[in-house]
């Protein structure tokens, strides 16, 4: 009895060292109206710089969120991509433009090709590409951070 309780309490002490920030937080996301994604938030430079990289499928209904500090021009790039992306440019909640964006897994990886937002961008969403097929300019969008 007395090495379960030793084990028990061993246990809880491992639980409780676990940090809840080592997990990327989630968000859903919808677009337009009955279109949801739950997603990822990039929300450190590593994850930002990262995305979605590496990845061999994304499963229907997921992918990934960029927010940043302020509407600006944005860039990105698909090296180390494995599968094509629908990537959402948003300002203010609002879709500016979607783009499908092809995986480069070129090497050396500064040669594949960057995409810069048509505008000014404070959020960027990245989804299996075709699952924003039809989405249109002004298409609002509502982002509910999952609570831990």
């Amino acid at each position: 009895m007395r090495t379960r309780a030793i084990a028990a309490v061993a246990l809880t002490a491992l639980l409780a060292g676990c940090s809840s920030t080592a997990a990327p937080s989630t968000a859903s996301v919808e677009v337009g109206t009955g279109l949801e994604f739950q997603v990822q938030i990039a929300a450190t430079a590593e994850q930002q710089r990262d995305g979605l990289s590496g990845r061999a499928e994304l499963s229907e209904g997921t992918g990934m969120l960029f927010q940043f500090d302020g509407a600006a021009e944005r860039q990105v790039w698909m090296a180390g991509m494995l599968i094509p992306l629908d990537v959402a440019w948003i300002v203010d909640g609002q879709v500016l433009a979607v783009d499908t964006l092809q995986p480069c897994t070129t090497e050396p990886q500064d040669e594949c090709p960057q995409w810069t937002s048509p505008g000014a961008a404070d959020t960027l969403l990245e989804v299996p590409a075709g699952a924003l097929d039809g989405i249109e300019p002004g298409t609002p969008v509502t982002i509910r951070e999952d609570t831990p």
